[in-house]
């Protein structure tokens, strides 16, 4: 006994709002990523993980919406388009887990890199741009210092700035505990890390998605013929 048409189009606009949730995920986290990389310093520089997150979760909400339209409009044509664009969504979107995954399994060496980088930006306490910054991170990531508030004195032997407080006053006298240059990259690292979770933990409801509307395709088309 063959699958009922209904249950097909339910499971199907189920597996749509299912790709639509890891576009949006996908879209926040990558917007996340890209805000605190832009306020703060490139981690990836050799490749902007939240931005390809941003583009993958756009063209993810972007499919799910034209799945739907495609079954409204009950032609082959449009779900026969729509199965191969996922196709190629499923391959892209591994090829992004694989990536971020592997920047995170690569662990040791990016986190020094990127305390390292913290640390440079913390010495050019001369720089407008530098200074906001470093405020950014110390504010949003609650740190203080690359390495603890002990960095500010040891360093310049400089008060601690406004930003290493929660109360955002001064004098400061209660700074957050812990080093921005750890605290940094371990955030982006957990960002980074979802990413390429969802990306591979989701990726194979596309293809099942596309396998399924190439069904429907077929059914429709039989249906048109009889």
């Amino acid at each position: 006994m063959g699958v009922p048409e209904v249950t097909k189009y339910l499971v199907f606009l189920a597996l749509n709002v299912v790709i639509a949730f890891c576009g949006a995920i996908l879209l926040a986290f990558g917007a996340i990523l890209e805000v605190d990389e832009h306020k703060g310093v490139k981690s990836f520089a050799h490749l902007s993980i939240g931005g390809f997150g941003i583009g993958i979760g756009v063209l993810g909400l972007s499919m799910a919406t034209w799945g739907l339209w495609a079954l409204f409009k009950r032609k082959p044509s449009y779900l026969i388009y729509y199965a191969i664009f996922l196709i190629m969504l499923f391959i892209v979107q591994i090829v992004l887990g694989a990536i971020a995954l592997g920047l995170v399994s690569a662990g040791n060496k990016d986190d020094d890199e990127t305390e390292k980088a913290v640390e440079k930006l913390f010495v050019r306490i001369n720089d407008d741009s530098a200074v906001k910054r470093i405020n950014h991170i110390q504010k949003n990531f609650r740190c203080c210092g690359a390495t603890g508030p002990s960095w500010w004195k040891n360093m310049f032997n400089k008060p601690l700035p406004i930003s290493c407080c929660a109360e955002m006053k001064d004098p400061c006298t209660n700074p957050y505990e812990k080093g921005c240059g750890g605290v940094y990259s371990a955030t982006i690292q957990k960002n980074v890390g979802v990413i390429g979770g969802v990306a591979i933990g989701f990726s194979p409801v596309l293809l099942v998605t596309a396998i399924l509307a190439w069904y429907i395709r077929l059914a429709i088309k039989k249906r048109q013929y009889t």
